[in-house]
């Protein structure tokens, strides 16, 4: 006699050495985001082997929002974007094929500057009495800057101007970093041109190397009395002075020489709070805390700790590569790492939540630079145009994908198989979304997804769905459908994977962002998409201790 499906697989389950149970399991969405550091196996069930474009709330996870052109240059990669602060304006420059344009509004960049030797600039806002200047340097031309209506250069004795290639503000002085030097240079208090002064710091630096940056760190968190000249060696070496006056000892002090990870690039501090964070081949390390530790301890205070991995793969492996960035994003409360895994051709990211610390990878934004305007991101791209990221549905009209891989989870059951059958994904959405979803089991990522091609789609036509039944996109709901999925295992990682596009001329678009009386609501590629995953549940068949 033919056995059933259902006892073929009970006698399946009977020959693991137990009787079929079927239960239920739940775990949280991956909010404590990519981990790419702890044993794979005992891995917390709230972070990801694999999160792209997902980004990591505090309570749920979510699609990252897209990008938009906002403002074409030239075809040549775009390697600077500039904003300067006056008092009452803001102006977002970008640099391009050695011109620099004006980019704050929308539309093709205006040419303001032109013959330049190259567009890897490094920039200061720095007010005088003069007034509020954005102070521009790259190595090899004369300093350029503006002064809120024109660009002019800047006239520099006792120095080889074209040589400054890194530009700081301290103590209301302009400090110079010169190419290949140990040295650095100041100009006198309250000025942006006029005679700069040598300072020698190569008998500090024992490792040898050059002077690669140089910031301001405080302890008060404000610019003040108790603020520190800290001198970075392209060996790792930090030199940190206090003082106001470089050419008077009594007023000027080594306060000591450290040692911590090289840097990588040009960019390699930002200012974060009263802290500098270091980019380094240790990772991104605050500096108060890379002087206290021995370097074999600070990935434990590292920003990157939970994806030091990685971080030092891409350390090793692109470190020559110019576009190593590190920006705040305070709005969208993201710490932003640029990361050119091909000089002016391809990059990702890795982003920090700052509210959580929990990271994850966006890619699909090719960015050399980025810059704030008015508290938005914007990227210069390789492609010669200026992007405003974090809005849009899509990158630039093109899919958005995105794709993670939950914790491999053992239930609770470390010691027993299973068969899961069935998995239902917790979402909140404001479109119609069927996710591809997959179980890979025992550490294996080669389960297929159960729906090759996804996309969220949004909601209905105007007089054409039923009323009460067909979903108006920008209605916000919660979306919780069981999915069949197939493995035998003893652990299990959720994989979940959709694809955001832009629609065909014609189909359906967001509730009241269309004109009133048009019988078809259009979706335009500036439409944003809601989806969040809350939590995952699952139906397994508990088998016995093998």
């Amino acid at each position: 006699m033919r056995l059933t499906a259902l006892q073929e697989n009970r006698s399946a389950v009977g020959k693991l050495g137990g009787v079929q149970v079927s239960t239920g399991a739940s775990q949280p969405a991956p909010v404590e985001g990519w981990d790419a550091i702890s044993p794979i196996a005992a891995m917390s069930p709230k972070r990801a082997v694999k999160l792209d474009n997902w980004f990591p709330q505090p309570d749920w996870i979510e699609v990252r929002k897209g990008h938009i052109i906002h403002a074409p240059c030239t075809a040549s990669p775009v390697e600077t974007l500039a904003t300067y602060s006056g008092l009452t304006a803001r102006t977002m420059f970008a640099v391009s094929n050695g011109k620099i344009f004006d980019v704050t509004v929308s539309g093709s960049g205006t040419q303001v500057v032109t013959g330049l030797a190259n567009s890897r600039f490094q920039y200061v806002n720095f007010a005088t009495t003069g007034g509020n200047f954005l102070y521009m340097v790259n190595g090899a031309d004369v300093p350029q800057y503006y002064n809120g209506t024109i660009w002019q250069t800047a006239t520099i004795t006792g120095i080889t101007s074209s040589d400054i290639i890194g530009v700081n503000a301290f103590k209301n002085r302009l400090w110079f970093t010169l190419t290949d030097s140990s040295d650095i240079a100041y100009l006198p208090v309250d000025s942006i041109q006029g005679a700069a002064v040598p300072f020698p710091l190569g008998g500090l630096f024992t490792k040898g190397g050059f002077l690669m940056a140089m910031g301001t760190w405080s302890i008060d968190a404000g610019d003040g009395p108790d603020d520190y000249a800290v001198f970075l060696s392209s060996m790792g070496q930090c030199a940190i002075y206090a003082g106001i006056d470089p050419s008077a000892a009594a007023t000027w002090s080594l306060v000591g020489v450290f040692d911590m990870g090289a840097p990588i690039g040009r960019r390699c501090m930002t200012r974060v709070g009263a802290d500098i964070a270091l980019i380094c081949i240790d990772g991104v390390v605050p500096l108060s805390k890379a002087m206290i530790f021995e370097r074999a301890a600070v990935i434990k205070v590292s920003l990157t700790e939970r994806i030091q991995r990685v971080m030092n793969q891409s350390a090793r492996l692109y470190k020559g590569n110019f576009g190593w960035q590190l920006i705040s994003y305070p709005r969208g409360t993201r710490a932003i790492l640029n990361v050119p895994i091909e000089e002016n051709t391809d990059q990702v990211q890795y982003v920090m939540n700052t509210l959580s610390g929990a990271w994850c990878q966006f890619i699909g934004m090719k960015a050399n630079c980025w810059e704030l305007l008015d508290e938005d991101p914007y990227f210069g791209g390789n492609d010669g145009v200026v992007y405003k990221a974090d809005t849009s549905g899509t990158d630039a009209g093109n899919t958005l994908s995105a794709d993670m891989m939950t914790a491999y989870n053992y239930y609770n059951l470390r010691g027993n198989q299973k068969r899961w059958t069935m998995c239902r994904p917790q979402l909140t959405t404001d479109g119609q979304v069927n996710p591809g979803l997959a179980l890979n089991v025992d550490f294996r990522d080669d389960a297929p997804l159960s729906i090759p091609s996804t996309q969220i789609v949004a909601a209905a036509l105007w007089d054409v769905a039923l009323w009460d039944q067909g979903l108006w996109a920008g209605d916000i709901r919660t979306k919780a459908n069981w999915d069949s999925v197939d493995g035998i295992g003893y652990c299990a990682s959720i994989r979940l994977a959709v694809d955001v596009e832009a629609p065909a001329v014609g189909s359906p678009g967001l509730w009241g962002t269309a004109q009133w009386g048009i019988s078809t609501w259009e979706l335009t590629i500036s439409d944003e998409i809601v989806l969040q995953v809350n939590a995952f549940d699952l139906v397994m068949e508990k088998g016995a201790i093998v």
